[in-house]
């Protein structure tokens, strides 16, 4: 069963009571908790947004919006927040078992674990790619890019739009 996209809407209220640099109660967290209280262990980051819904016994992976990554770093940095309203598409959905065992105590059989659901992850999402098919190949073009020399002057940052942003980039506020 793969999950409907969800609709998650950051309020003052949510951005007033959330707490910096906290993954489990930043706004978009405190968000999701509040308009689904049942999901446990809730995770934001620049990357992904994670959760467990004990009712399909699933643990659910989303990629994190651009407009969500850029609220999310502005709030962290201690910058004003407007409200806005973003939508989480399912990636990956996980069965959520302890220990890999069933309640009946025997060990389960990997092909059991399986991961359904979801889309494949847009090519180039944060440099990584969903297609598999090519991993030799690809890591060949990886070896050979990490061999050439630069330019003098070049920078191996390469800004877009279309990329996310994560800490420890020059262009955030330290």
């Amino acid at each position: 069963m793969v999950m409907a996209d969800m609709k998650v809407t950051i309020t003052p209220e949510l951005v007033e009571r959330a707490v910096q640099r906290d993954s489990r109660h930043c706004m978009i967290a405190e968000a999701i908790k509040e308009q689904n209280p049942h999901f446990k262990f809730i995770l934001v980051d620049l990357a992904t947004i994670r959760w467990t819904n004990p009712r399909t016994g699933k643990r659910y992976l989303c990629l994190t919006p651009p407009p969500a990554a850029t609220a999310l770093i502005a709030f962290d940095q201690g910058g004003a927040i407007d409200p806005f309203e973003f939508t989480l598409k399912s990636i990956q959905t996980t069965p959520t078992r302890k220990s890999g065992k069933p309640r009946g105590g025997k060990k389960l059989d990997p092909r059991q674990m399986t991961i359904s659901g979801g889309v494949p992850l847009p090519t180039g999402h944060l440099g990584g790619g969903s297609d598999v098919s090519n991993a030799p190949r690809n890591a060949r073009a990886d070896r050979e890019r990490e061999a050439a020399v630069l330019p003098e002057g070049a920078s191996n940052v390469v800004r877009s739009a279309s990329r996310y942003r994560q800490y420890g980039l020059r262009l955030l506020k330290g």
